[in-house]
């Protein structure tokens, strides 16, 4: 349910609570929808509506209130419980249904019809219970049998585990809602530009530890890449300010946090949607890295940034290309113009118009101290110019490289051939 592309403005919706089982000693959960059906017959959504929920088997309480979808979720209920629930809420008939197994029935749906919104209490529902047991006057509800010292201890050991396993349910529940507000607080304030308060929301968010249920796995591989984004973001600002020294933290903290991020939606195994979240996750640690390998000279970051690239290229075979000139410009930034020119030349072997490799190509090419290298690059770079679109920046950069290779190593480049019929452009 927790759905969300990664950096757009939109928060995770704290209200909605965990949505499977909960991974404690014989306990679950229930869920389920409440809706108040309107005058004319329809239905909406009730949000707002206490479900109280008591354990009639032996003695137990819980509540929990309806979201703005009209959905509830109830961590922490012991599976072997037997259960009535009390349906209240503004301007609804309070109802209720009674002997609820969750091992049988874990989704418990409702529609309330209208009404002045009072809640029924226990007692009052035991009271209906009985008239209805009594059918009007036809004789009551047999008397319950008296247990046995063993089976007494038995229910009283029950009903301390119960007790233990709904604490730490509702602890989980309201580290989830914690971590949820600070995520959703980091969002809004890095919607407004304010990107170090986002970050100490983000980095609160992040708090929240991933192993303790599975529901907790989406939101800490995202706060963790909403971190990384963060920092990347002040890094840049830094960066283009001329704050070289103050930028670099900040960049090698966003490879630090994406890389946590990857390892947390990597565990997501049940998620069909988070491949699509380390692609994403996977165009951030390269940028980061990119950065830090250019910039600072940090090589040693290229072997590991390119093992995972490759992942991301299976993950995204569609664009195994652009992942491959990934690999290559990590090379080239690296100094490792070898590995840089054979990994451009295997991209360009499956589509000799991908301009992103020309380019690449012509870059490393022309850094050569062999002249045969420098004309080969040369040779690249000017059919980048008949390759790539006229809007690339790149072009005029590369129209000025050529001129100084013809006027200062008197390398001119060769007439390029005409683009391939049928080829399509990256």
């Amino acid at each position: 349910m927790f759905r969300m592309s990664l950096l757009r403005a939109a928060g995770l919706a704290a209200a909605v609570g965990l949505l499977s089982t909960v991974v404690l000693a014989q306990t679950s959960q229930v869920e389920g929808t409440v809706k108040l059906k309107g005058a004319d017959g329809s239905t909406k959504p009730a949000a707002g509506v206490l479900i109280d929920i008591y354990r009639i088997d032996i003695k137990g309480h819980y509540d929990v209130k309806t979201d703005k979808n009209g959905h509830f979720v109830r961590l922490g209920l012991p599976v072997q419980g037997t259960y009535l629930f009390v349906f209240s809420g503004p301007g609804a008939t309070p109802t209720w249904m009674n002997n609820v197994r969750i091992s049988q029935m874990p989704v418990v749906d409702t529609t309330l019809d209208p009404g002045d919104g009072r809640t029924l209490t226990f007692e009052e529902i035991q009271k209906q219970i009985a008239q209805q047991k009594t059918g009007g006057g036809g004789g009551g509800a047999p008397a319950p049998k008296a247990l046995s010292p063993a089976d007494k201890a038995k229910l009283e050991a029950a009903q301390r585990e119960m007790e233990a396993n709904a604490k730490e349910g509702k602890e989980l529940q309201s580290s989830f809602d914690a971590a949820v507000k600070h995520f959703n607080e980091g969002v809004k304030l890095k919607a407004a530009s304010n990107y170090e308060a986002a970050l100490s929301e983000f980095e609160e968010s992040t708090k929240l530890d991933p192993s303790k249920n599975k529901n907790f796995i989406e939101i800490g591989h995202r706060a963790n890449a909403q971190v990384a984004e963060t920092h990347y973001q002040i890094g840049a600002d830094k960066f283009n300010k001329k704050d070289r020294d103050g930028a670099k933290p900040h960049f090698e903290q966003a490879v630090t946090s994406i890389n946590k991020a990857i390892a947390v939606a990597s565990t997501a195994t049940e998620d069909p949607t988070v491949t699509a979240d380390l692609i994403t996750y996977y165009s951030i640690l390269d940028k980061n890295a990119q950065i830090l390998v250019e910039n600072y000279g940090q090589v040693n970051l290229v072997d590991a940034t390119v093992k995972d690239l490759e992942k991301a290229e299976a993950l995204d075979a569609a664009n195994k290309n652009k992942w491959g000139v990934l690999k290559a410009d990590l090379y080239r930034s690296g100094g490792r113009t070898d590995d840089a020119v054979a990994a451009y030349k295997k991209v360009l072997a499956a589509d000799p118009n991908y301009a992103d490799a020309i380019y690449g190509l012509g870059l490393s090419l022309i850094g050569s101290s062999e002249r045969a290298q420098i004309q080969e690059g040369a040779n690249a770079l000017a059919e980048f110019l008949v390759k790539a679109p006229a809007t690339d920046k790149r072009v005029p950069i590369v129209k000025s490289s050529l001129e100084e290779l013809k006027n200062g190593l008197k390398i001119e480049a060769e007439k390029p051939a005409a683009p391939a019929k049928g080829r399509k452009k990256p």
